[in-house]
């Protein structure tokens, strides 16, 4: 896949596709066998991967290189940057959402 300048505007779920793409062709063998845990934020412009122990240090530092750019955020060999679950109890005091 060749950099990109331009894109079209994308919705988050194009962006966070795009940028799934560009980690598993790029980043992923590399960044999982040495930075597993920590976050990574793929610039889908540039395709440029920028690392950070949390997400804000990976996000932050990402705009500093380019302040414009779309970024798509992934956690090292994790699904998903964050978890989320939700439970019920038994409707006395409603429902509970544990984030992670």
């Amino acid at each position: 896949m060749a950099a990109m300048t331009h894109l079209p505007s994308l919705n988050p779920r194009a962006i966070a596709q795009l940028g799934e793409e560009i980690y598993k062709q790029k980043y992923q063998a590399e960044y999982e066998a040495k930075h597993l845990g920590k976050f990574v934020a793929i610039n889908v412009r540039s395709q440029d991967a920028t690392i950070g122990e949390t997400p804000d240090e990976a996000l932050e530092n990402a705009r500093a290189n380019d302040p414009q750019a779309l970024f798509h955020l992934i956690r090292v060999g994790f699904p998903s940057a964050f978890q989320a679950s939700y439970s019920q109890d038994d409707g006395k005091a409603g429902s509970d959402w544990i984030f992670g």
